[in-house]
């Protein structure tokens, strides 16, 4: 049983595919046209598409150090590394507008400077591609949004590289392009890596310059006090007290200076962390009051104010000096116990953060830490000039002025060396940072053009067209419903008696006799074919007494006068007495088939106008007559469903072997369906190509209603042996009688 199906699964395998090679085979001029159109275009397409230039730049991009603290959590749920996340980041900025609109200002400026129209492309707007003369520059916004199209950045597979690729008409505007976009992400990235140390470094230079502006205006006010003053001269006493209190007021300043500094980072840290999560902020801010450590800080902060006390007061002294270790020794034992607790408070702050937030929280605690002790130091600072302003309120009071001046200036003038120092070491710093950029490979232009690949595109097209046509022939065929070979008849279970083939030549009808094919040279298929029907036709009725046969169709112009006139020539052929009657009482043509008049016609026998001998006419073939329609009356119907029409029927039965009738279309009137019924035997022409599948059913549907016993089957008319999905060709009779009329004259010719 399984072998049974699987050659019937072969079978039907090889049925359709035979079937599809049919479908071409006889679609095959249109399958040649259609290809050859979409070929032709392609071929156009690739003349006269514009050469594409490929250059690429390619870029190393290294992760910073300190990672984001989101990406460690997420790379293992993601699946991905967190240098590729860095990677897709750092392109999704080089494709933004900025970046873009500073590569277009940078090209712009190359081609100002160049000045050499035939060296770019994308830079010109297109509006006349045969004249360089009416290019017009395009802005830099214009541009920048071209390079959405003609940009492609993208990170090299398992490699921390990006490659940049550019595609131009212009091979060096590619690779300027390229270098230009590898250039300026290089000076963003480098900018951006170093954002907080210039920040900084712009910072102390503006505090710099601040200073120095006052201590160019504490200077200038000294010397005019001096000289206005005349020869106030300052005590050591003051001068020590000066230099004393100028270094603290210094000290005060600078730390007011770098408490505003780490203040604003903090500020910035905790910000971040309240977007992050609101609830460890709370609990941060609550552990940073603690009062244990703020007065451990602040303790230490007064014990180095005492230090430095006794460092200006020692000057070299032995005793000051076993002083100075000893608050030494105090700060070392206060610091290790801040650190003791410092160290719980981090336990405490860290076991409650999230993984994500731990780094975010460190740095928020070093700030916290870093500002707290700035602020204690300058509370202790303040006091202490507060102390030496007092004292310098007991100066005599003509040096109080004077002293005052000099020590704002000598303040200032510490202050700004302090600063001064600090921003070149901020200087330093930002410009030793590197980037995490190196670019790996300029940019060059290419050899040759990377796109169109017209080859291809050829051979595409080929196959596009070929496609595209065999899709139009399968569409149109499968959205086809006419009959298209007998296939298509017995599937709604009509027989079918024969099919005719498709004329090899066309017919000239206005020839007597043209039409009729039987015993004739031309057509010689188209003859077989009758005789074929004929002799279907011998093994139905006839043999059990019929006599008269019904040929109509289903609408006009599908060949039932023809089928019927050579018909009757092929009973004539084999010795039976026929006669043709025309029936079709709107369009008669049977005499015109045969060279003769309309009327007199059977109407006229049935009139009383004419006698049978009358109405009787000899063809040119032997055994073979017809009566043509006559006289055309107003009631068609009626007269042929009269009762004298049943006996002129009966009269031509009893005079000839064969009777046959040619009817108007079943579909369009009820001639055919009144004349079913007084014959017996009624046959159908079927159009191929043009009769639909409806008209099909429909009219068989009529000759077969009502009891009706005379259908017998269907003729398919103009038949293509090579249109069919199953193959034909072994029933084409044509070649068989082309073999045998070439056989024939090989015999005949003499040696």
């Amino acid at each position: 049983m399984n072998g049974f199906k699987n050659n019937n699964q072969v079978k039907t395998e090889t049925s359709t595919s035979l079937n599809y090679f049919n479908l071409l085979k006889s679609n095959l001029g249109t399958v040649l046209l259609i290809s050859l159109v979409i070929f032709l275009f392609t071929l156009l397409y690739v003349i006269l598409a514009q050469d594409v230039y490929k250059s690429n730049a390619v870029l190393k991009i290294s992760e910073p150090q300190g990672k984001n603290i989101l990406d460690s959590p997420f790379e293992a749920a993601l699946g991905s590394s967190s240098t590729d996340r860095y990677i897709a980041n750092e392109i999704g900025v080089m494709m933004n507008r900025t970046i873009r609109e500073e590569v277009a200002r940078a090209v712009i400026d190359s081609f100002k400077v160049a000045g050499n129209k035939n060296n770019f492309d994308l830079l010109f707007y297109d509006n006349n591609i045969f004249s360089d003369t009416d290019k017009k520059v395009r802005s830099d916004q214009s541009l920048a949004a071209q390079f959405l199209e003609n940009v492609e950045i993208k990170q090299m597979e398992g490699l921390s590289f990006i490659e940049i690729a550019v595609e131009s008409g212009s091979p060096s505007e590619a690779a300027l392009i390229a270098n230009s976009y590898a250039k300026v992400y290089k000076d963003f990235n480098l900018a951006d890596s170093r954002k907080q140390l210039t920040k900084l470094k712009e910072f102390l230079a503006d505090q710099r310059d601040e200073k120095f502006n006052e201590l160019i205006t504490a200077e200038d006010n000294l010397k005019v006090y001096q000289i206005q003053g005349g020869g106030v001269e300052l005590g050591q006493q003051a001068l020590t007290l000066i230099q004393t209190t100028s270094q603290f007021e210094a000290d005060k300043n600078r730390v007011q200076i770098e408490m505003s500094m780490a203040k604003e980072s903090l500020e910035q840290l905790q910000n971040e962390l309240r977007k992050r999560d609101i609830t460890v902020s709370n609990y941060m801010e609550n552990q940073t009051a603690q009062p244990e450590i703020k007065l451990l800080r602040e303790e230490i902060a007064s014990e180095q104010i005492q230090k430095t006390k006794a460092l200006a007061a020692s000057n070299g002294n032995l005793n000051s000096s076993s002083l100075v270790e000893k608050y030494d020794n105090k700060i070392y034992n206060l610091n290790t116990k801040l650190n003791e607790l410092i160290k719980n408070y981090r336990s405490k702050v860290l076991a409650s953060s999230p993984e994500e937030l731990k780094q975010l929280t460190q740095e928020i605690f070093q700030a916290e830490l870093k500002f707290e002790s700035l602020k204690a130091q300058y509370n202790q600072l303040n006091q202490v000039v507060s102390s030496y302003d007092r004292q310098f309120n007991q100066l005599p009071e003509k040096t109080l002025e004077l002293a005052r001046l000099e020590r704002n200036r000598q303040s200032l003038e510490k202050l700004y060396t302090v600063l001064d120092a600090k921003y070149q070491e901020a200087l330093i710093n930002e410009q030793s940072t590197p980037g995490n950029v190196v670019i790996m490979s300029d940019a060059r232009p290419p050899g040759g053009p990377s796109k169109p690949n017209r080859p291809l595109l050829a051979i595409l097209g080929l196959i596009l067209g070929f496609g595209v046509a065999f899709s139009f022939v399968f569409l149109r065929d499968y959205f086809d419903k006419t009959v298209k070979t007998p296939e298509d008849i017995e599937k709604h279970s009509a027989n079918v008696l024969a099919w005719i083939p498709k004329f090899e030549q066309k017919i000239d009808k206005s020839k007597k006799n043209a039409e009729i094919f039987v015993g004739g040279a031309s057509e010689a298929a188209a003859g077989e074919s009758y005789r074929t029907l004929r002799t279907r036709i011998q093994f139905s009725k006839i043999k059990d007494g019929g006599k008269s046969i019904l040929v109509t169709s289903s609408a006009p112009q599908e060949g039932k006068t023809t089928v019927s006139a050579n018909l009757a020539a092929s009973f004539a052929q084999s010795n039976k007495k026929t006669i043709l009657l025309d029936c079709d009482l709107r369009i008669p043509r049977v005499n015109e088939v045969f060279g003769g008049m309309k009327s007199p016609g059977f109407t006229n026998y049935l009139f009383k106008q004419a006698s049978f001998d009358d109405i009787l006419r000899k063809t040119d073939f032997e055994n073979l007559f017809y009566i043509a329609a006559g006289t055309i009356p107003t009631n068609p119907s009626e007269i042929l469903g009269s009762e004298q029409m049943k006996e002129f029927v009966e009269k031509l039965k009893e005079n000839f072997d064969i009777v046959i009738l040619d009817s108007p279309p079943v579909m369009t009137i009820t001639d055919a369906e009144v004349l079913s019924h007084i014959v017996d035997m009624s046959i159908l022409v079927v159009f191929a190509e043009k009769t639909e599948v409806d008209w099909l059913i429909e009219a068989t549907n009529q000759l077969t209603k009502h009891g009706q016993k005379s259908f017998i089957g269907t003729v398919l008319n103009n038949f293509d042996y090579n249109s069919g999905y199953r193959s034909y060709n072994k029933y084409n009779h044509s070649k068989y009688y082309s073999r045998v009329d070439e056989t024939k004259q090989k015999e005949w010719v003499k040696s």
